[in-house]
């Protein structure tokens, strides 16, 4: 009985009601509000490593995709003049907005080369290819690809082999 008496009380509600609820609303929308920024983060932070995933699948699409013998001599003179001959380094870039083209560590690609920009991100991706004897019919490379999001610097890398003709 107390119950319907409430409801029909014309009185209206006091200021210290209506500030007390106005602050629980308020809170309770910044957990959300904070809830949805937080999600947005994510997903942000994971499209541009799914970006960068796929860069480096089509850096290592572009180096199977050329001469197995052509790939062989690029890793071995690149590897000559370095002191550490574990691995062989090679830099991929985006040369007149059309083609790739990969440097060794001491050449400067010309200026109308540059890292792999997608939606504001540039990604720079380095081929590698560690030292071995067995490099007859096939080359594992991996392809490791940085970019930087929010001044913090990000990497991922994707492996794969190059073959010889002669066994494709």
């Amino acid at each position: 009985m107390k119950l319907s008496n409430i409801f029909r009380n014309n009185q209206g509600l006091t200021l210290i009601e209506v500030l007390v609820s106005v602050t629980l609303l308020s809170t309770v929308l910044l957990v959300f509000l904070n809830f949805f920024f937080q999600a947005g983060t994510y997903t942000n932070m994971n499209q541009k490593k799914t970006v960068a995933v796929n860069v480096a699948r089509n850096a290592l699409m572009h180096m199977e995709s050329q001469s197995f013998l052509e790939v062989k001599r690029e890793f071995s003179e690149v590897n000559e003049g370095t002191a550490s001959p574990d691995d062989h380094l090679l830099n991929l870039k985006l040369c007149d907005d059309t083609r790739y083209e990969t440097f060794g560590n001491e050449e400067s690609p010309p200026d109308t080369c540059e890292d792999i920009p997608i939606n504001g991100t540039s990604y720079k991706v380095t081929i590698k290819s560690k030292a071995s004897q067995e490099l007859d019919y096939y080359i594992p490379i991996t392809a490791e690809v940085r970019w930087t999001a929010n001044d913090k610097e990000f990497d991922t890398s994707v492996g794969g082999t190059v073959k010889s003709e002669d066994i494709r």
